[in-house]
Formats: structure tokens, C-alpha cells, sequence
């Protein structure tokens, strides 16, 4: 189990030292990638139920995220910087220092309410760090640094394209997710992760606005860069927040 942990960790490392050469970062991408389900899948998974706790949490959404970054082809170098710096920092976090084991059993619909919901926090969260690069390159383009093939106005407008295809599909996701929770599971606002719920609805209204923006008046640039992480940030409260409160405080 130790050398999973190593192999992963490494393949992100290498693949963070060697970003600037897009094509070996990619193939170590996806070699920490297959690292990582492997060790995402033994850590979450068992014969009984899952095991879904702060880290793991983390762990899932790290890994959806390198999947994502790999089928949309982003060539963003500080996008993957942070990705590969967060999937080493989550990978220590669970390896130097692990919570408990208590698995819950399978139950169908609490788990599609548990899958939606990864899905939402994972391209909602790549759109964050897609809007963070974006705005890096807003500012290097203003203070006319040189100009590259990855630092253009015809690049910035194809990222900018992508990210609002993050937004759109995360914002789905969440909406689903809110709504088969509000189906599916009992006391859904009254139990212990109600605040949870508040935050995600306010993310979720927050993601509408700038869609509608981006749809009706052409929102772009700094505005939707900010919206985007002010409504992120408050998804993040909710999600990362609540599972902190239980694994740590309660």
C-alpha cells in the first residue's frame, strides 16, 4: 500500500517538474492518473460499502479532476502546476496522517446523490483553476509580456470557451444532485449536513447568474473569473467545510 501512495505521489512530481514539456507532463498525468484510481478505488471502495470521509473526498474529486484535464486537453501550464500540487498534498494528508475507517453500506440513491455531487464539485473545480490561470494570463497579456501560442487573445478566447463548458456542465450536475438529494434522502435539510445544502443552493444560484450573464449579455473576463470563484469558494465551505466539521470537531 505504501508504494501506491509513493508511485502516485511521484508520477505527480515528475510530471510537476516537467510541466513545461507538454507532452511528457501529459503521459506522467495519466500514469499518476492510473496511480491514483487504483488508490482511489482501494481506499473508498470495499465488498461491505464505501468509506467516504474528508480525504477521500479530496482524493475522489483530485483524481476526476486529472480526468477531466486529460479528455479536455488543457494545455494550461499553471492549471496542471496546481493540479499535480494539490494531488501531492492530498496524498500526504491521507498517508501521513489517515482518519478512521467506517463504512457505510451501498444504498442506490444516496449513492447517485453522492456521484452527482462528486461530478458537480470536480468540473466546478477545474473551472476554478481554469479561471485562476485565465486570469494570470489576462494580466501577463495586459503588461505585454512576450507572446506564445499559449499566450494570446486567440487563446485566451478558446480557454475562456472551455471554462464556461466546466461551468455548464458542473452547474447541471449540481442542480441534479440538489435535487435527487431533496428526493432521496430523509430530513434533507434538517440533518447534520444542512448547512452543506445552503452553501451548494447558493453556489448553484450563483452559477445561474453567470450563465445567464455569459448568455445574455456576453460576460467575460475579470467578472466572470470572479463570480466564478466567489460562487466555487461557497461550494467549497459547504462541501470540504462540513466534511472537516464531522471528521475533525464532532
Amino acid at each position: 500500500m505504501t508504494s501506491l501512495f509513493i508511485a502516485t505521489a511521484a508520477a505527480h512530481l515528475i510530471a510537476l517538474l516537467t510541466v513545461k514539456n507538454y507532452r511528457v507532463s501529459i503521459l506522467l498525468l495519466l500514469l499518476a492518473s492510473l496511480f491514483q484510481t487504483v488508490l482511489t478505488g482501494y481506499l473508498l471502495l470495499n465488498e461491505t460499502g464505501w468509506t467516504f470521509n474528508a480525504q477521500n473526498a479530496c482524493l475522489v474529486v483530485s483524481w476526476l479532476a486529472n480526468i477531466i484535464v486529460l479528455v479536455g486537453r488543457f494545455r494550461l501550464k499553471t492549471l496542471r502546476v496546481l493540479l499535480h500540487l494539490i494531488a501531492i498534498v492530498v496524498t500526504l494528508w491521507i498517508y501521513l496522517m489517515p482518519l478512521p475507517d467506517f463504512s457505510k453500506p451501498y444504498a442506490l440513491f444516496i449513492d447517485l446523490h453522492i456521484t452527482l455531487s462528486i461530478l458537480a464539485y470536480s468540473f466546478l473545480f477545474v473551472s476554478s483553476l481554469v479561471a485562476i490561470n485565465l486570469a494570470l494570463q489576462i494580466r501577463r497579456l495586459k503588461k505585454n509580456a512576450f507572446v506564445s501560442p499559449d499566450l494570446s487573445l486567440n487563446s485566451l478566447l478558446k480557454n475562456e470557451e472551455k471554462l464556461f463548458i466546466l461551468i455548464v456542465i458542473g452547474w447541471l450536475f449540481l442542480g441534479l444532485s440538489l435535487l435527487s438529494g431533496a428526493i432521496f434522502i430523509d430530513n434533507f435539510f434538517g440533518n447534520q449536513m444542512g448547512h452543506k445544502i445552503v452553501f451548494s443552493i447558493l453556489a448553484w444560484i450563483m452559477f445561474s447568474v453567470l450563465i445567464a450573464g455569459r448568455m445574455l449579455k456576453g460576460w467575460r473576463g475579470k467578472k466572470a473569473i470572479k463570480l466564478n470563484l466567489i460562487a466555487m469558494a461557497l461550494l467549497m465551505i459547504g462541501f470540504l467545510g462540513s466534511y472537516l466539521v464531522i471528521d475533525y470537531i464532532l
